[in-house]
């Protein structure tokens, strides 16, 4: 083997180790956490409440804080929610929402946050539970739906979350988290974003998403971030950003993800900034009808520029992807647009079959080095250089990408409200859920 080949292959292998540093996901069952029931209809809650927030935060307060090992339990049923809750704290909980809560307020923050919990799990039994967030009446100006905040060792899934005005799930920070079997309906529209992630050793996986926004996103700072089975259906698709000054992310993988329609297949976007993003690997990636596919935009004009020349990017592979653009001459299928103050450098395509649905196509490269697709430059020295666009014929290992039972052809209208969806039980084409649904435990 040839030095040259010797180095690809171990850059392959240093980003494909770029996931879990650890376990993730409560450090107790589920069982040992049911010692104490803290039911909401026995703290002043009552099916079809015009106002649930209160009994949740007395439930809390008042019996899980003060018992170990128990659980908050809102039953199954309907309610409304106008008073938001902060459930801050707590060892060895869980939060079991079989109910569906409906937004009744306009206050903005979060409807539910869980903050510095540690050993907790927030599901729904049923698989039935969740927020219906009737983002349609106060778009971009309400709530978001869940925070997760600077905890420890948590589950969140089989939730179902709908429509939110703002994002739907927030992981902030913390470390060794896991979020699974979720359905997540929003509007089409930006502003509708899926889940949203940053800390420390979190897994993400089995998730479906339909929004006009972001997908799953890692963002800075973050490490040892592992995303698959990811079904963005409709979505503005899965990235990584936006970056800014200070940018810190490292060691991710995302693999097996499916894209149906939407804005891109994978986008990382800044506009200037500093800081590093290294150490990551997309791997078997499908895609379909979207408006770009492998997206690296460093000029993003969608953010403010930061205050740096650019944030760093490197060792980043993508691996085994196929899929197509709606018009590669519009929008290429390929785009790696790295800022000319810190070009980005051992970029790796391999077995990357993008295309057009129009037959015809482009590749854009800017100051972009490392090796898979024709604009890209090689070598050591790493000097900006300006754009590059060439035409390409249609890859030799293209094939038309698969489709799923359940693909929407059209997102869901901004002024209306969206249906609660069930959960799935498949998140990529031939693959199966990684953990069964709760409700067939």
């Amino acid at each position: 083997m040839g030095f040259k080949s010797l180095l690809a292959s171990l850059l392959l292998i240093s980003a494909a180790s770029a996931q879990l540093s650890g376990r993730v996901g409560p450090t107790s069952s589920l069982s040992s956490k049911q010692s104490t029931i803290c039911n909401v209809l026995d703290y002043g809650g009552s099916i079809g409440s015009s106002d649930i927030g209160p009994a949740i935060n007395s439930a809390f307060t008042n019996c899980v804080l003060k018992h170990s090992g128990s659980t908050l339990y809102v039953p199954a049923g309907n309610y409304n929610m106008k008073t938001w809750v902060t459930l801050n704290g707590g060892t060895k909980w869980a939060f079991r929402l079989d109910g569906l809560i409906t937004r009744a307020a306009t206050t903005g923050g979060n409807m539910i946050a869980i903050e510095n919990a540690n050993d907790f799990e927030f599901y729904s039994a049923n698989s039935a539970g969740g927020i219906q967030g009737l983002g349609y009446q106060c778009r971009n100006a309400g709530p978001r739906l869940i925070r997760m905040v600077t905890s420890t060792n948590w589950s969140v899934h089989d939730l179902i979350l709908v429509d939110s005005p703002e994002f739907h799930l927030v992981i902030q920070q913390g470390s060794n988290g896991e979020v699974y079997n979720m359905a997540i309906r929003g509007a089409n529209l930006g502003g509708s974003d899926g889940v949203d992630v940053w800390g420390s050793n979190h897994w993400i996986h089995d998730v479906e998403v339909t929004n006009r926004d972001e997908c799953v996103t890692v963002k800075s700072p973050s490490n040892n971030i592992l995303v698959e089975r990811i079904w963005c259906n409709q979505s503005g698709g899965s990235a990584i950003g936006s970056l800014s000054d200070g940018t810190a992310i490292q060691d991710v993988l995302y693999r097996n993800i499916y894209t149906n329609g939407g804005n891109q297949a994978f986008m990382i976007k800044s506009n200037l900034g500093s800081g590093y993003v290294r150490n990551v690997l997309f791997q078997n990636f499908i895609s379909r009808g979207t408006a770009y596919g492998l997206n690296i935009n460093q000029y993003w004009s969608s953010q403010t520029p930061g205050s740096g020349a650019g944030v760093q990017l490197s060792n980043i592979t993508f691996q085994n992807w196929d899929g197509n653009v709606v018009d590669g001459v519009q929008r290429p299928p390929i785009q790696l647009i790295c800022a000319d103050g810190a070009p980005c450098y051992d970029i790796t395509l391999s077995n990357v079959n993008m295309w057009s649905q129009t037959d015809k196509a482009v590749v854009k490269c800017e100051s972009a080095y490392g090796s898979g697709v024709s604009c890209i430059k090689s070598g050591s020295t790493h000097t900006s250089y300006a754009v590059v666009t060439q035409s390409i014929t249609r890859p030799a290992g293209y094939s038309t990408p698969t489709t799923m039972s359940g693909d929407l052809s059209t997102g869901f209208a901004t002024n209306a409200a969206i249906p609660t969806p069930t959960i799935p039980t498949s998140f990529f084409p031939g693959l199966p859920q990684i953990s069964p649904l709760a409700k067939n435990l």
